[in-house]
């Protein structure tokens, strides 16, 4: 006989999204005191489905989504946040105290995806009632094809956090600013040193020297430079890196598999224009890198994880202060570049 009690069983933590404002994206700006939070969520009505956002202020950002309660019809869920935006100011402090209420709520995602915002936060949640779809999804997407063209380093509130804990590694997450057009564009790179935001960012070509460095290249990665007043662009095929490390010293050793994708002074089944072009391409690039570390370790942000190797591999070398053992140390890419396809033409 089929118990009673089984056919009355149903879902106990049933939550229905009809009863809740289903927050889509939501953003921190000025410090744990004197905190104002913004969260975006939709609302249907009988002619369309529009964004609404909601402002709350407070102590910390348990506070400030207390506040923001207040002036809500409904409770709000933020389990199906899609993206977090924190202004660069707040990111300047312990950037975990933002974020830590997300780990302790099991109904928060870990998903999400995280930027910094140069300025004020307004203007992109502004942005965000224009949208038809849900504003964090909007960001999220924009993110997304970010780490595609490998111009930034892909992270969620989950693996960003777990670099937030790691004293070998910081963190470096996407920077965005609003255009003169009234749509936020990518200026690249903000680089960590701990849990801090340093103040200090990379540009969108350094990003990308940065990502190829790290080895969490997207999708599509093309490199653009002027060869003899000529455009020649090319495009990431296979990266692999070594580290030599010695005391003091470690040498990236980078070599990279390339695919022409524009040269309009063809002619590349010329050996000798081919061994030139992989020349000045490998002295172009390796230069870039060098640029780049040399910015990373005067931000004392070490993004692409050197400390890992050094406390696996050498643990003698691996220093508790490591951001500033990592600025000191005599860090150099060496690069070797081969052509390996020279596209449909040939």
């Amino acid at each position: 006989m089929i118990s009673p009690l089984i056919l009355l069983a149903g879902c106990w933590d049933e939550r229905l999204y009809k009863n809740s404002s289903v927050v889509s994206l939501t953003g921190f700006e000025g410090t744990i005191g004197e905190l104002t939070a913004y969260y975006a969520y939709p609302e249907a009505t009988t002619e369309e489905m529009k964004t609404i956002v909601i402002t709350g202020d407070g102590l910390s950002p348990r506070d400030v989504r207390q506040d923001a309660e207040l002036k809500v019809e409904q409770t709000l869920d933020l389990s199906v946040l899609s993206t977090v935006l924190i202004s660069e100011e707040s990111a300047k402090d312990d950037i975990y105290e933002y974020l830590d209420g997300y780990f302790r709520d099991p109904n928060s995602p870990i998903t999400s995806k995280m930027a910094i915002v140069q300025g004020d936060l307004k203007p992109f949640f502004e942005l965000s009632e224009q949208k038809q779809t849900t504003a964090g999804e909007y960001y999220e997407r924009f993110i997304t094809s970010l780490e595609e063209n490998s111009l930034v380093i892909p992270y969620t509130l989950q693996t960003a956090c777990a670099i937030l804990f790691e004293n070998a590694q910081d963190l470096a997450l996407p920077y965005l600013k609003m255009g003169e057009d009234g749509r936020p564009i990518s200026d690249g790179i903000a680089l960590f040193s701990g849990r801090s935001f340093t103040g200090k960012t990379l540009n969108t070509n350094e990003s990308l020297m940065l990502n190829i460095l790290n080895e969490s290249v997207g999708f599509a990665t093309r490199i653009s430079y002027l060869y003899k007043d000529s455009p020649v662009t090319v495009r990431l095929n296979k990266s692999k890196r070594n580290l030599a490390i010695s005391e003091d010293k470690i040498e990236i050793q980078q070599k990279m598999e390339l695919i022409m994708s524009e040269f309009p002074q063809d002619h590349l089944s010329d050996a000798t224009l081919r061994k030139d072009l992989e020349q000045f391409l490998t002295e172009k690039i390796e230069q870039d890198m060098n640029d780049v570390i040399k910015k990373l370790q005067e931000a004392k942000s070490d993004a692409l994880g050197l400390g890992r190797n050094v406390r696996a591999f050498h643990p003698k070398l691996f220093k508790k202060n490591w951001n500033e053992h990592f600025s000191t140390m005599d860090i150099s890419v060496k690069l070797s570049v081969e052509i390996v396809k020279t596209g449909i033409l040939e």
